[in-house]
């Protein structure tokens, strides 16, 4: 029988009956209770009645405090996402990270959403986009060619030429400002079964071709994963003296860690190019012929402008790019429903113990707390966290509910209130909100001479998470902590780590130290040349990288010898 079924009467004729057979069994017939006990038994299940009627919400909370401890991602709400496009009319305008924008759901409710990060919107747009595979090159669909370029009516049919093994994607920018690419955003649309493509997207290298119309070290670029999954490309290999020189971006305003959203691994975002790597070139070298052939004779015409051209490079067992890509924005930023709770709280009126979610009474769902400040201006410290100081205040999030231990004053006396400032979302409302209901500003005036598009509905917004789902979340991510214990961990980790490490050896060897013998384990990694634009560049940044990875997954006192070779 479940717990929460139970009633005080049904507890206590249970221990009543507890109580007799126990007497039985010493040779005692009682069959009257004593007044005194009859009084205990019913005081005692009454407790139980109400704590069988929390069980529930114990087993969140005990669990709540676990996953805190353990720094596993916490149990709560996750906001809807969306994609939205700044296009600049006149002036190149910086678009700050946070900056809020008012989404309308199906209901007619206000929602707000604020962008993930920073971006920067211009006239710049794409002229050609290409995607080369198995040979061929061809024009790619979905991107609004320049009426130059469409009145040249270019051929749709691949075209026969050798630009390397790997499939690619090649992208021609025009009219960019004095700052090149910095801080541009592109979007890519997927096909609904575009799953590798999209697992490609997070790790294959970007490239600015030079201004001789080759692809070197210094326009070599990565992915790495940044805020609600926008992905911010950095450069392989760092730049010199000039790289100091590059015009600071303004401040950006406050904006909440969030997880990876729905839209993650699609949103691409330049960094800021240093003056040396604004790289501009009129045809990249190889394309020449083939982009004669596609649009006709007077592409010499076409292309005598000097434009930024970026190759994005695929593994050679990828799909169909050109069926798989449907279309690719620029000037493009994803944007979270969430908007920032402020409240004062008075220990002597509302106690320790606040509702900060809707499942403990609020209107909309937690994502994170922001901040919490004591009336002395120092900062309330996680339950769990470490500190040398007694006096310092703690919070911990449960059920729904922020508890508070009050920080001490000097004299030994609490703090009478604390601000307390979290980032909150409507949760499942806000997939309510459809394409183009997110184009206007919060605060009018903010932003000058910016078009706002949006072209894509919200999606991936939750309520708070059940038990259910946060318990096997904990299992799954006790489960898969990266560790390598056997030489198959190993060997995996390795080939994991980069599409371009083909295979992955470990041989356990001995070396003679000054302590004696040492056992070792060694790694040789074979490599797809192919797979490299700079080889010289890239294979030393490769090393020191798999190196450490795998370093900070061994066993402790794990010697390791790591070896690149050609396959």
């Amino acid at each position: 029988m479940p717990y929460e079924s139970i009633s005080a009467i049904e507890i206590d004729r249970k221990l009543r009956d507890d109580f007799r057979r126990r007497l039985r069994d010493y040779g005692v017939n009682a069959e009257t209770t004593d007044p005194v006990l009859a009084v205990l038994f019913r005081t005692f299940a009454q407790q139980l009645e109400t704590l069988y009627a929390e069980t529930g919400r114990i087993r969140l909370a005990l669990l709540d405090e676990l996953i805190a401890g353990l720094g596993i991602e916490k149990r709560m709400a996750r906001p809807a996402q969306t994609v939205t496009r700044f296009l600049a009319t006149s002036a190149p305008q910086f678009i700050e990270a946070g900056t809020e924008l008012i989404g309308e759901a199906e209901s007619g409710e206000r929602l707000t959403f604020t962008t993930d990060a920073a971006v920067l919107a211009s006239r710049a747009r794409i002229a050609v986009g290409a995607t080369y595979q198995d040979g061929a090159l061809r024009v790619m669909p979905g991107i609004e060619l320049p009426e130059a370029f469409q009145a040249m009516r270019p051929a749709l049919d691949p075209v026969r030429v050798n630009l390397g093994p790997n499939p690619a994607l090649y992208l021609a920018i025009e009219n960019l400002p004095p700052s090149h690419l910095s801080q541009h955003g592109f979007f890519f649309e997927l096909s609904p079964d575009a799953y590798f493509l999209r697992q490609a997207l997070q790790n294959e290298p970007w490239c600015i071709f030079g201004n001789d119309g080759d692809l070197g070290s210094a326009g070599i670029l990565r992915p790495k994963t940044g805020n609600a999954g926008t992905m911010n490309l950095t450069f392989l290999v760092d730049g010199a003296a000039g790289e100091a020189a590059q015009t600071p971006l303004p401040a950006e305003q406050e904006v909440p860690n969030l997880p990876a959203g729905f839209y993650h691994s699609r949103l691409f975002l330049m960094p800021v190019i240093p003056p040396e790597r604004r790289f501009f070139c009129r045809i990249p070298r190889g394309m020449e012929a083939a982009l004669n052939k596609i649009f006709g004779r007077d592409a010499g015409r076409l292309f005598s402008e000097p434009r930024a051209w970026i190759r994005i490079s695929f593994p050679k067992s990828s799909p169909s790019l050109h069926d798989g890509i449907s279309a690719i924005l620029l000037h493009a930023m994803t944007a979270s429903n969430v908007e920032c709770s402020n409240q004062t709280v008075y220990f002597d009126q509302q106690g320790t113990s606040i509702p900060i979610s809707r499942e403990a009474g609020t209107k909309t769902f937690l994502v994170a707390p922001l901040s919490v400040f004591g009336e002395m201006h120092t900062a309330y410290l996680p339950e769990f966290e470490p500190a040398s100081r007694q006096d310092v205040g703690r919070f911990a999030v449960r059920n729904g509910r922020i508890e508070l231990r009050p920080a001490r004053r000097p004299d030994g006396s609490n703090e009478a209130y604390v601000n307390v400032r979290a980032w909150v979302t409507a949760g499942s409302l806000g997939n309510s909100v459809g394409p183009g209901r997110v184009e206007s500003l919060l605060k009018r005036g903010t932003i000058n001479d910016v078009r706002i598009t949006n072209p894509t509905s919200a999606a991936g917004g939750t309520n708070s998470e059940d038990y259910e789902q946060a318990q096997t979340r904990f299992a799954e991510a006790l489960l898969s902590r990266g560790r390598i214990v056997t030489q198959a961990d190993l060997e995996t980790m390795a080939r994991s780590f980069d599409r371009r490490v083909v295979r992955a050896e470990v041989t356990s060897r001995l070396k003679r130290t000054e302590k004696g013998l040492q056992r070792f384990q060694q790694v040789t990694c074979r490599l797809d040349r192919d797979g490299f634009v700079d080889p010289d560049a890239e294979i030393g940044v490769l090393r020191n990288e798999l190196d450490r990875f795998l370093r900070k997954r061994f066993l402790y006192d794990t010697e390791l010898q790591l070896e690149l070779e050609w396959n």
